[in-house]
């Protein structure tokens, strides 16, 4: 997203706490892409802080990357921009898994697409960055990201929240909007979620 065109980065803040663990219920979000707020660094640093792993371990839990669309090998020298798409899976299974594997032994097959970093190096001030989960990784580090606290936009959370209003909130305990507790109807009826801006979306599980 340009950053002419980004929202808010003061935005409402809504945390959703339930019982139990409905992750399921966030898979078309994770997959779809949600947004973080970066500080400057390489990404494996970026990774490790906002997945909770140690950097040594990161490339073992994440072990396909794609920024903007072209597959990245060496997390310590990348550097994302703001504005920047990161997706990030496990493995992929088959000859393409294992080409797009970052840092693989076919990765030289797949040269002239891999990422390059540029000559600028990421915005001292930070930014935003969208990312996407795929596979396994969705339920691996979706709740981390969840619980931490993700910015999205209005409409994708807007469906979020149709679609799991649909299952009757089953484990659903409590809501609050901007620290104040907000109760079922006026969460369901989405009057507050009008207007430009990123909602910060927090979830807690258990």
């Amino acid at each position: 997203m340009p950053a002419n065109e980004r929202n808010d980065l003061n935005p409402k803040h809504l945390r959703l706490h339930f019982q139990n663990d409905p992750i399921a219920g966030f898979f078309p979000l994770l997959q779809k892409g949600f947004y973080v707020e970066i500080t400057p660094g390489n990404l494996q640093d970026m990774l490790s802080q906002m997945c909770g792993i140690d950097p040594g371990r990161v490339r073992d839990r994440i072990q396909t990357l794609f920024l903007n669309g072209k597959p990245v090998d060496d997390l310590e020298t990348v550097f994302v921009q703001d504005g920047d798409c990161l997706a990030l899976s496990a493995a992929m299974p088959g000859l393409v898994g294992a080409t797009m594997r970052s840092g693989g032994v076919l990765a030289s097959f797949r040269n002239a697409i891999s990422h390059r970093q540029a000559e600028t190096q990421s915005n001292p001030h930070g930014g935003v960055l969208s990312i996407k989960l795929f596979n396994l990784l969705i339920k691996e580090i979706g709740p981390q990201f969840l619980q931490q606290g993700v910015l999205v936009v209005p409409d994708d959370l807007r469906n979020l929240l149709a679609a799991l209003l649909k299952d009757d909130w089953r484990n659903f305990k409590t809501a609050e909007l901007n620290a104040q507790v907000i109760n079922m109807d006026a969460l369901a009826q989405m009057g507050w979620l009008v207007g430009p801006g990123f909602v910060r979306l927090e979830v807690t599980f258990g």
